[in-house]
């Protein structure tokens, strides 16, 4: 078949109805309609995020008791702590009554932690009463010592020193009866008879020291351990940890959610002497016991990874008992000790995280559903509107106040809201990553004042957008460096049998673009089908593999309604060593294996994405503008012949928001962008023949594609006859 001199002149009617012009390739603002000279002329406009479906899923949690723990699920960067900030500052009235948090630890036997929660100015009140009668203690037991029974130089009297022991006692008695405030909690209650415990155990150690003095005793014993024993009835307190405040609920946000960190842990420090015979141990109070009435957020996907915190997290949440960690009360070099009893579980849980790890909690661990029983989806996209415009132009003013940068003029305005429509991939949409947009905005101010501009202007976006995808592209210039060594092999001109040219995504962390491959299509005598080789190679993935198995619906569809198909094809996406997925590359591979069956050749300068359905439509594909570029770029490197281009679904249209050198060559007749809806019309422009279409016989026009290819497979359908017998021949593959 002779090649056709121009893309343009072969069938002009089709590829021209369906060749778009650079005006459907993007969306541009126009800066005049911005009504500013500078963003700092903008009325002050309250920056919200937009986000009405996650504000009202976080609002119902505030107002609802019983509606469980909420769970913010968007991708990163999409500002989810800041919206959890804000949505919370605006409402936050406790769920229950607040309380103050004291803690306490008491050497009985054995050992034992204490926490206390009270009514709110409870805390302070007992705080104050044990600190009083334990000073009234101290002064007992100082008062005794100091009696003359004790400081006379002459021996003592023996019935001297019981009667002052004794009345000691009776004033310690009355003491500690007095110790009763308002605190009734039985935490409180508990805390209150280990300490009287303990401080008439102390002062009985002290007793029998004195007890020393005897008729037989001349010597004075060593009283000087005892005012240092003395002081540590002071280890006794109890210590105020948290106090309710001013009755708003609290608001904590945990950025390092360990179990020691949620749940708290006790510092032991062991300064044990002959004056000193106890340990020391405080507690240090995690964020779950500071927020308690009000509200934790952190991220739950740093938390689970965190070892335990998962399990005891939710067993708490399950019983409704803040419970501490047995390995947080003890260890190596620790001493043993009761840990706290558990304490009522009063704390609202606001986490965030991806949708890939909701969906993996929702689906292995069904306590996750009944805990977190709010979903609030973020959106990292908003509809192109004049709400949305208004929104990230107060965003953008609000950062270059509040971050000092300078103010943006309207044409770089106009250019962050084209940026915000490009991170978005959409031409409809705007882009909510608020982080990224961010850096953007830094980006072009920092330019603008390396080049003593007042003002950011358009090109100081652009550059910085440049800047940014140059910082980020070195896997594709490698690629591209791959094409034009010749370690890559792929055609951008002419045209050839079988095989057409693809455009696979591949993807970094922070970086996504296209990359071409070729599509090859074998075909002979027989009956196995198509064979897919990246499968048999275990390098196709789910998608791919579905894909494949379309075509050979759409074959029976198209060649065998009314006759058996006899086939037997592979197809190979050739130099492609990893896993491939998806089935964005089905359009490619009928029309390669359609274009060998036929023996047309296709136009080698246009590559394909698409996906297919049996019935023939097209469907629309992801990352269309990465795809497309991708081919650009290797077509501007080896220069344009005026016949390159790219076909895409016709869905896909909506979604095109390509550079501006793009936009430069399509609108110079370089380079061409087609919108199919079927795979005829792909067809059609691949090879510059009519597709055909059936008449009411069911036949085909003669010389088309779709009679070419009918006639290829009853010739090989003949050939089985030949070869096998008519009976064998008549199967139809299965």
């Amino acid at each position: 078949m002779k090649r056709r001199t121009s893309l343009a002149k072969a069938l002009p009617s089709a590829s021209a109805l369906k060749r778009l012009t650079p005006d459907q390739l993007c969306w541009r603002t126009d800066p005049e309609v911005l009504p500013f000279e500078t963003t700092a002329e903008m009325p002050a406009h309250p920056f919200t995020f937009g986000q009405r479906r996650a504000e009202a899923a976080l609002t119902l949690g505030l107002e609802m008791k019983e509606a469980g723990h909420v769970f913010v699920c968007g991708p990163p960067g999409t500002a989810r702590r800041n919206l959890i900030e804000t949505v919370l500052a605006r409402r936050r009235e406790p769920h229950t009554p607040p309380r103050d948090v004291l803690s306490a630890y008491l050497p009985v036997d054995p050992p034992r932690a204490y926490l206390i929660l009270l009514a709110a100015g409870a805390g302070r009140s007992f705080q104050e009463e044990v600190d009083r009668c334990i000073g009234l203690c101290q002064e007992t037991v100082y008062n005794l010592l100091l009696s003359p029974a004790f400081q006379s130089e002459a021996p003592p009297d023996v019935n001297d020193v019981a009667r002052c022991i004794r009345e000691a006692e009776e004033r310690l008695d009355d003491i500690l009866e007095g110790l009763r405030g308002d605190a009734c909690a039985p935490d409180a209650l508990a805390y209150r008879e280990d300490l009287k415990t303990c401080i008439r155990r102390t002062v009985k150690s002290f007793h029998g020291a004195l007890a020393l003095f005897g008729p037989r005793s001349m010597e004075r014993p060593d009283m000087g351990a005892l005012p240092g024993a003395i002081d540590r009835l002071s280890a006794f307190r109890v210590h105020l940890i948290r106090e309710a405040g001013n009755g708003r609920a609290p608001l904590l946000f945990e950025s390092h959610p360990t179990l020691s960190n949620l749940f708290g842990f006790f510092v032991h420090r062991d300064d044990r002497s002959d004056r000193n015979p106890w340990e020391t141990v405080f507690y240090r109070p995690g964020s779950l016991l500071q927020a308690q009435g009000g509200f934790l957020a952190f991220d739950f996907e740093e938390a689970v990874r965190e070892p335990g915190v998962w399990t005891h997290l939710k067993r708490c949440l399950k019983d409704r008992r803040l419970v501490l960690p047995a390995e947080e009360a003890g260890g190596p070099g620790k001493v043993s000790f009761l840990p706290p009893a558990p304490v009522a579980f009063e704390t609202r849980l606001v986490v965030w995280g991806d949708e890939a790890a909701y969906q993996e909690f929702y689906e292995k661990d069904p306590d996750f559903s009944r805990l977190f029983k709010l979903r609030a989806d973020l959106s990292d996209e908003l509809d192109r509107d004049e709400e949305t415009v208004t929104r990230i132009l107060a965003f953008l003013k609000s950062l270059c106040e509040q971050e000092g940068l300078p103010p943006f003029h309207r044409t770089g305005a106009a250019a962050f809201l084209d940026a915000a429509a490009e991170l978005a991939g959409r031409k409809r949409k705007l882009s909510t990553q608020w982080e990224a947009l961010a850096d953007i905005l830094r980006e072009s101010a920092h330019r603008a004042v390396r080049e003593r501009s007042p003002v950011v202007r358009s090109a100081h976006v652009f550059h910085a957008m440049e800047d940014r995808r140059f910082r980020r592209n070195l896997p594709e210039e490698q690629i591209r460096e791959m094409f034009q060594d010749g370690s890559l092999l792929i055609q951008t001109e002419g045209s050839a049998v079988g095989q057409v040219n693809g455009i696979a995504l591949c993807e970094t962390e922070d970086h996504a673009f296209g990359k071409p491959f070729r599509i090859t299509a074998q075909t002979g005598v027989g009956r196995s089908g198509i064979i897919n080789i990246e499968r048999e190679a275990n390098l196709s993935g789910k998608l791919h593999d579905k894909g494949v198995l379309i075509l050979h619906g759409y074959l029976r569809e198209r060649y065998a309604r009314n006759s058996p198909l006899n086939l037997s094809a592979s197809l190979c996406i050739e130099q492609m060593y990893s896993n491939i997925d998806g089935d964005s590359a089905s359009l490619g591979e009928i029309c390669a294996l359609l274009s060998n069956l036929a023996g047309v050749p296709l136009a080698q300068g246009l590559a394909v994405t698409g996906s297919i359905s049996q019935k023939g439509d097209v469907q629309p594909v992801g990352s269309v503008n990465e795809k497309i570029v991708g081919f650009f770029h290797l077509c501007m490197v080896r220069g344009f012949s005026g016949d390159q281009g790219v076909l895409i679904p016709q869905a896909n249209v909506q979604d095109l928001m390509l550079p501006e050198p793009v936009l430069k060559a399509v609108g110079e007749g370089a380079f061409h962008l087609f919108a199919v809806q079927t795979v005829d019309e792909a067809l059609e422009i691949l090879s510059g023949l009519e597709a055909g279409r059936r008449n009411p016989q069911g036949d085909y026009p003669e010389g088309s594609m779709h009679r070419r290819v009918g006639d290829r497979l009853a010739e090989m359908t003949r050939s089985l006859r030949d070869a096998y017998g008519e009976e064998d021949a008549a199967e139809e593959d299965g």
